[in-house]
């Protein structure tokens, strides 16, 4: 079987700054899962094309989108990324539960 790429792409759509802005805007934060697996294709595929939330309740407000990339696009994501800022949690919940749930995972 082919081996396939997911990119986890996390944003920070509101923050809670004295002037709004985020300190890692205009950077890349991703992840990319890579999987010839039977089992794990077709978890990850039910993601691809969506996005989650999560309200830190403080004004900080994460968003991470699921998409499909090709090798050629996974080495720029990966080129470009700074990592996932520790948030991987969120990612393991999306795909164990299907939503972000911080209390499981942090």
């Amino acid at each position: 079987m082919k081996t396939r790429h997911f990119a986890f792409i996390l944003t920070m759509p509101n923050v809670n700054t004295w002037n709004g802005r985020w300190g890692g805007e205009g950077k890349v934060f991703a992840k990319i899962e890579s999987t010839n697996s039977p089992k794990q294709i077709p978890i990850l595929e039910k993601f691809v094309g969506k996005s989650f939330g999560y309200d830190f309740g403080d004004g900080w407000y994460a968003k991470v989108e699921v998409a499909e990339v090709d090798g050629k696009d996974k080495r720029k994501l990966n080129a470009k990324s700074d990592g996932f800022m520790g948030y991987e949690w969120m990612i393991e919940s999306i795909k164990k539960k299907g939503f972000i749930e911080p209390t499981t995972y942090q």
